[in-house]
């Protein structure tokens, strides 16, 4: 969050007491529209992770809301706040099975008993279709392979994959609808069993004036795996969480409205 107390902390008194409250509130507002342009400026510009966070991380930054010369711009969300802040890593089987988290019926959603031991649950990944507008929740087909196949391929891939996509028939999640073959790419990575879009789904929803696709995949995380003997064995391999590097944008826009401010003032005195 930035909080821009205009007559506080940013103003000489020899121009603040030059302004009334009408003043005050509009130099406000103005340095909030500049720190939260400024604000998605630098997370727009930051290459250090994917493309589906940052539209995260900018959906996060919310509009200012302006009272009594001061302004205040939240940050909501908890993949905006983990990127601004940073985070340590994370071991997923703790935050989707670990012990606090409550047992649930199969076609519920949750953490499920095995009967052969231990839990194990669904997790779903929206994919967006090729060329998606930025505040979309998920990411773009084929944008996950950029590293491992370049961009101009990725692109291609993702274009390929939309395409099988777009002819699955729709339905329930559960019961009937078509799933996409595994294949259409290789393996993102050495421990996955196959390609991150097979099993996809198509489903159809119905909003007030239009009926627009998404499209779903989910991926089984679990406790225990089966081993090459045959008996069960705590999994070790995969869903878990690098390290993330707190990016600090707060603080540094927070320096940039303290540099802007005076003139910002004077501007509004000026016009009167």
């Amino acid at each position: 969050m930035i909080e821009i107390q205009a007559p506080a902390n940013l103003l000489p008194a020899s121009i603040l007491d030059r302004m009334d409250a009408e003043q005050l509130d509009r130099l406000a507002k103005n340095l909030a529209d500049a720190a939260r342009a400024k604000w998605i400026k630098l997370a727009q510009s930051d290459q250090g992770y994917g493309k589906h966070m940052v539209q995260d991380y900018i959906r996060g930054i919310q509009k200012p809301m302006v009272a009594s010369g001061t302004a205040v711009i939240s940050l909501v969300g908890e993949v905006a706040n983990v990127l601004e802040h940073g985070d340590e890593g994370q071991d997923m089987r703790q935050t989707h099975l670990g012990k606090d988290v409550p047992v649930v019926p199969r076609g519920q959603r949750g953490k499920h008993e095995a009967q052969e031991g231990g839990y194990y649950r669904a997790i779903p990944f929206r994919h967006n279709v090729p060329g998606a507008t930025s505040g979309q929740v998920g990411q773009e087909m084929g944008a996950a392979y950029g590293e491992l196949l370049g961009a101009k391929e990725a692109k291609r891939l993702g274009r390929e994959v939309y395409g099988e996509a777009g002819k699955l028939s729709t339905g329930k999640i559960e019961g009937y609808g078509g799933r996409l073959q595994a294949g259409l790419a290789p393996k993102l990575r050495d421990h996955h069993k196959t390609d991150i879009f097979a099993g996809m789904i198509r489903e159809r929803k119905t909003y007030e004036k239009a009926t627009q696709s998404q499209y779903m995949t989910f991926r089984t995380i679990s406790t225990h795996v089966t081993g090459e003997d045959g008996g069960r064995e705590l999994a070790t391999e995969g869903w878990s969480r690098a390290p993330i590097r707190g990016r600090r944008y707060a603080e540094r826009v927070a320096d940039f409205v303290a540099k802007i401010a005076q003139d910002a003032a004077l501007k509004i005195l000026e016009a009167g």
